[in-house]
């Protein structure tokens, strides 16, 4: 991982800048480029997926994230955060930028090193010989991630997130591209370490096309840098454990083919969390550090975020869970077959996890990193002994489930702790959420009584596509008018559903203009 693509920690020195004019607007202009480029990118993952799961085997999968795991534990527990210390400083020097571009490629190149001088150890240790020369890849790859530019950096400080968003599509486009190419070539995993080894090579002078900066080695500022990461090492290890945990139970316990299942259920399920979740958390660091020294205003920022990530999210991860077996009979096939069940599991993690993870960011802007990384290992602890033993017991569907009982309790515990800091209880939390959950029981009892009606037997795909065609609808329709008449019913409060309104609203109506 880049230092310069992170974003969630805390304050810097200096503390937060004084706010700007027109804040709002940049704030919400940067979430919609970030979201616009993981739904690009998103979709150019998916479209790739399903190409791949045509021309590999679930194994293949499962040795590239064999391969990844101790990588990425690795890499995740060294992160350091430069990034953020660059874009929440009030002011940064050359001296500054060449710390941080220096001290990373050191990272970069150690962790590089690290990896394969420990390729065979680890293939060793995972029980498949093919992953010692994958490891191999996958370190020069790494390595030459250093060299990216630091200036890519001053890009989300200058909150240019325009060429932020050409960077990563372009990035997507050229792995999509390579990748399949060369799984028809080769019709093996090699395909999927290549081609992002190959795209890699070309990105890193696209980087300096885009964010010009003439690096040079510099330590000047070595110290505080180093002081800044000190509790993040922490976070980073638990990190580590709590995303990598399941693909190392599985692979040890189960097996390679069991890796592959689930993180391909993982892809699927959890587009609506890594898509518009994920992506919209750098410009909401930004709006809470111009708030933090107002606890009001940062207590309602983030009630009113939560209850938005609520009413897009809810909707569409039940809705995933729900018509998981019409994804499965078209979308992967017959090699694929009980991944549904892995995939309504994955789509029901993954949201119980973004809840949870919401919370993070008033943690690092208030500068809690020693309360967040107590609560962190104290959940992980709790987590990872507890996949362990549903591995063994009940497989990759057992795994799963422990990991959203698990989900749950954290997202619980997670908000009481938030809630604590900013004044406010889980009645306020459940107050801003409640009816995108009602909605989506309407939806879940509208879908399975239509399935229930459905005639039975083996269905053509003509048949599976329009059988999906009429739950989605079913689903979409239910859920929004649930939504929208209970929201009425309570007397049309300020919300996420005036929120959303307002959005389509000004969008139709620009819509409007580009026609006339």
């Amino acid at each position: 991982m880049s230092a310069t693509t992170t974003l969630g920690t805390a304050p810097g020195p200096e503390g937060a800048r004084p706010a700007e004019p027109g804040l709002g607007r940049k704030i919400a202009s940067g979430a919609a480029a970030m979201v616009l480029a993981r739904l690009v990118a998103r979709c150019i993952s998916v479209v790739s997926t399903l190409i791949l799961v045509r021309l590999l085997l679930p194994e293949d999968f499962g040795v590239v994230a064999l391969a990844a795991v101790a990588f990425v534990v690795v890499d995740t527990m060294t992160a350091t955060g430069f990034g953020v210390v660059l874009v929440r400083r009030a002011a940064v020097d050359r001296d500054l930028y060449d710390t941080a571009w220096t001290m990373n490629l050191i990272r970069c190149v150690l962790l590089g090193g690290i990896v394969a001088a420990t390729a065979d150890l680890q293939a060793s240790l995972l029980g498949d010989a093919r992953i010692a020369p994958v490891l191999l890849v996958v370190a020069l790859t790494v390595t030459l991630d250093g060299l990216v530019s630091i200036g890519m950096t001053r890009l989300q400080r200058e909150m240019r997130f325009d060429l932020i968003l050409r960077y990563q599509i372009t990035s997507k486009l050229l792995s999509f591209a390579l990748t399949i190419l060369l799984a028809v070539i080769l019709q093996s995993y090699w395909c999927l370490v290549l081609g992002n080894l190959i795209a890699k090579l070309i990105l890193i002078p696209f980087s300096y096309y885009l964010a010009p900066h003439r690096p040079r080695f510099a330590l000047v500022h070595w110290r505080e840098l180093l002081n800044f990461s000190k509790w993040m090492f922490v976070i980073n290890i638990c990190s580590a454990a709590d995303g990598q945990g399941p693909n190392l139970v599985l692979g040890r316990a189960i097996g390679v083919e069991a890796v592959g299942f689930y993180n391909i259920a993982y892809q699927i399920a959890a587009v609506p969390v890594t898509e518009l979740a994920a992506p919209v958390r750098t410009p909401i660091y930004a709006g809470y550090a111009q708030v933090l020294h107002d606890r009001a205003a940062l207590r309602q920022q983030f009630l009113d975020g939560f209850s938005l990530l609520c009413a897009v999210l809810v909707p569409l991860s039940v809705g995933i869970a729900l018509v998981a077996p019409e994804i499965e009979q078209l979308a992967l096939g017959p090699v694929w077959r009980g991944a549904d069940v892995l995939i309504a599991l994955c789509a029901m993690y993954a949201l119980v996890d973004s809840m949870a993870h919401f919370t993070f960011n008033v943690f690092l802007v208030l500068d809690r990193q020693r309360s967040f990384a107590a609560v962190f290992v104290a959940l992980v602890i709790l987590r990872v002994p507890a996949i362990i033993a549903a591995a063994l017991l009940a497989g990759t569907a057992g795994v799963l489930a422990t990991m959203l009982a698990t989900g749950l309790l954290n997202a619980l515990i997670w908000h009481l702790q938030t809630g604590r800091m900013l004044g406010h209880g889980l009645s306020d939390v459940g107050a801003r959420a409640w009816r995108s959950f009602a909605a989506a029981v309407a939806m879940t009892c509208a879908v399975l009584l239509v399935r229930q009606a459905w005639p039975q037997g083996s269905e053509t795909s003509g048949d599976a596509v329009l059988h999906l065609s009429v739950v989605v609808a079913v689903g979409a329709a239910v859920h929004l008018s649930t939504q929208l008449g209970l929201w009425r019913l309570a007397g049309s409060p300020a919300g996420p559903e005036r929120t959303l309104i307002d959005f389509a609203a000004a969008s139709f109506r620009r819509l409007r203009r580009a026609r006339a």
